[in-house]
């Protein structure tokens, strides 16, 4: 399993990147659910996984990007962060969201009792009790 060792000021370092995804506007590739996660988790551990998704600008190439890795987003996550998935009621904050909508899948970070996840207009909250929540992988 790899390691992912949160900073001591990991607090700290989740509540600035969320706090600067908060009002931009969602943009495929540049500042979306998977750029998003990987944003928090670098802040929080100083290990960015973006590069292994960066360089899509279309669903299809997201999508094509994650097909490389593997068969879902799901599995990707799994296979990339080299941990296995847990049930949502195990997160704690700083952890990553498996979140599924009409939209499709997407991924958000705990923040505690709600989880962030990216919307059109920036960031959205859901309750971590979210039907839509499918599950997790332990940060630190």
């Amino acid at each position: 399993m790899g390691v992912l060792i949160r900073s001591e000021d990991w607090p700290e370092r989740l509540q600035q990147a969320v706090a600067a995804a908060r009002d931009v506007p969602y943009q495929l590739g540049k500042h979306d659910c998977l750029r998003f996660t990987c944003q928090c988790i670098a802040a929080m551990t100083g290990v960015d996984f973006w590069p292994r998704f960066a360089g899509y600008t279309t669903r299809r190439q997201a999508l094509v990007t994650i097909a490389r890795i593997a068969p879902s987003l799901g599995e990707a996550v799994t296979i990339v962060l080299e941990r296995p998935a847990q049930p949502v009621a195990l997160c704690r904050r700083g952890d990553v969201l498996l979140y599924e909508d009409a939209a499709g899948e997407h991924l958000g970070v705990c923040l505690g009792l709600d989880v962030a996840v990216l919307g059109d207009a920036g960031l959205a909250f859901v309750r971590l009790d979210h039907p839509g929540l499918r599950s997790g992988w332990r940060i630190g």
